[in-house]
């Protein structure tokens, strides 16, 4: 009797060890969510697991790192000045929004980009900590001050992942850099470059645009860059910005598209 309890007790402890890996095959990581799941359907947000997809042979997340959380900024003594487009700033936006005091409002979207409405923000923030006449540029001191204020509190903000095919947009470093292609075009400059080819092919993915992937930002892709913009709840820019990026390859990814042709 004894010896037909332990050979059912191993055989349990068996079926469980071969079932519970091959459940763990099959394991996804909602990014919704940000957890992993062990169902078809997140139960929290219902998003389904792309190994159940039908395009899940091109979309499973195992064709890309998982995306992680960048920390606080180390800018190694540089000091981030107006107009500047970085992902320091975007962290720097994303914690004053996460304060509930600063950086709040709809227009005030999180850009990447140090524009006016941040350096107000940012400069209000300093002056409360101590930091009379602050001009509202970044330094390693606003991040240290910012980082010191959230506490357990700092927001995440994700890199690395899909997040990667957005080093195209950054080129530069600069909103000019989107600015001079829409400057061209209305000087009539014909301007072909790989960051509106990436622009084109996002949108056309996630059906903003159907014109050609030709990298001209025309009318046409001015015009679909202003309805993504409106529809996630951005400022219309007649240019894209970081926070823009994101949120295009976010769409990109949790729709299920490839994203391994991106420019």
């Amino acid at each position: 009797m004894k010896a037909f309890i332990k050979m059912t007790a191993m055989l349990a402890i068996l079926i469980f060890l071969v079932t519970g890996a091959s459940a763990s095959t099959n394991n996804w990581y909602c990014y919704t969510c940000r957890a992993y799941r062990s169902t078809q359907f997140c139960p929290n947000c219902g998003a389904e697991s792309p190994h159940h997809s039908r395009e899940s042979e091109t979309v499973c997340p195992d064709w890309y790192n998982e995306p992680y959380d960048m920390g606080v900024p180390d800018l190694h003594g540089r000091i981030i000045t107006k107009d500047q487009m970085c992902l320091a700033v975007l962290w720097v936006q994303t914690q004053l929004k996460a304060t509930g005091v600063y950086y709040q409002g709809e227009i005030w979207d999180v850009t990447g980009n140090l524009g006016d409405h941040t350096m107000q923000e940012v400069a209000s923030f300093m002056q409360g900590r101590g930091y009379g006449g602050h001009n509202g540029q970044i330094d390693q001191t606003v991040i240290n001050e910012l980082a010191r204020y959230m506490g357990r509190r700092i927001a995440p903000v994700y890199i690395g992942g899909f997040y990667s095919h957005m080093d195209t947009i950054m080129n530069g470093g600069h909103t000019g850099y989107m600015q001079q292609i829409v400057s061209n075009l209305r000087d009539m400059i014909p301007h072909v470059t790989v960051g509106a080819r990436w622009i084109q092919c996002c949108l056309k993915k996630i059906r903003y645009y159907n014109g050609p992937i030709d990298g001209k930002y025309g009318e046409e892709t001015e015009k679909a860059v202003k309805a993504f913009q409106k529809a996630n709840g951005f400022e219309e820019r007649d240019y894209v910005t970081l926070g823009v990026a994101r949120a295009m390859l976010e769409k990109c990814y949790y729709s299920g598209c490839y994203l391994d042709d991106m420019p």
